[in-house]
């Protein structure tokens, strides 16, 4: 094990983490520092490496299946969205919140964070950070799956935990009930005065049309490529059982 952790350092931010021990490396173009130090270095320290955070650090979150499609990218101005993503990629240091690790074609992409509400069904968002692809396909599991990857986002997610491959796969599991229990109300509602009031930002008119549009192609391709019957929960039992 490296005694040294790589650091999630923005660059307006460099003197505050060298200040707290942290030094840069030239080669690999990073912040580090020892893991003696990460106590003073808190804001900057990967989840995975936080000593006062304890796993999961990572896992999959399933969105219902009544709010694909609705998220900041349908909702707010293109040049809005814009803003907001680019802001979790400085805040980073382009570097993963959860892992510290960069992508091979870019660094890191924005994932919205969001907290479920099953009495009141209400979908809250909490926040946007950056992280690199291997980690958000472990939060896209859906997507994943799809995709046929859901073999490497298990290890990956076993990796950082510190799992066994039947704990992560456990969890995976899981999430899919979770997904399945909450798939099963359509009258979800989304809130996003996080990104309203942070950034100041303004719901576009025609937000609400574009989701319910997205929704709908995202429901149908699926209905398609693996039938109606049975509806949604059919699609993902298929994804991840393969039958």
């Amino acid at each position: 094990m490296s005694t040294f952790v790589v650091l999630c350092v923005p660059f307006k931010r460099r003197s505050e983490a060298q200040t707290g021990g942290a030094i840069f490396d030239g080669t690999e173009k990073c912040w580090k520092a020892s893991r003696e130090h990460l106590a003073a270095l808190l804001p900057f320290v990967p989840y995975r490496f936080r000593p006062d955070r304890k796993p999961p650090y990572l896992r999959p979150w399933m969105v219902p299946q009544a709010l694909w499609g609705r998220n900041l990218r349908a909702l707010l101005a293109k040049e809005d969205w814009d803003r907001i993503r680019k802001d979790a990629y400085d805040r980073s240091g382009s570097r993963c919140r959860v892992c510290g690790g960069r992508g091979p074609k870019w660094p890191v992409e924005a994932d919205e964070g969001w907290q479920y509400d099953d009495t009141s069904r209400v979908q809250t968002l909490k926040g946007v950070i950056g992280l690199c692809p291997r980690c958000h396909e472990v939060r896209h599991w859906g997507k994943t799956m799809s995709a046929g990857r859901q073999n490497e986002a298990l290890e990956w997610m076993a990796e950082i935990n510190g799992w066994t491959r039947s704990v992560a796969q456990q969890c995976a599991d899981d999430a899919m009930l979770q997904w399945q229990d909450r798939s099963r109300f359509l009258d979800w509602k989304c809130d996003i005065s996080w990104a309203v009031k942070t950034y100041g930002v303004t719901p576009i008119e025609e937000g609400d049309a574009i989701a319910q549009k997205r929704n709908q192609s995202f429901v149908r391709q699926a209905r398609e490529q693996y039938g109606s019957s049975g509806g949604l929960s059919s699609y993902i039992h298929h994804l991840f059982h393969g039958d």
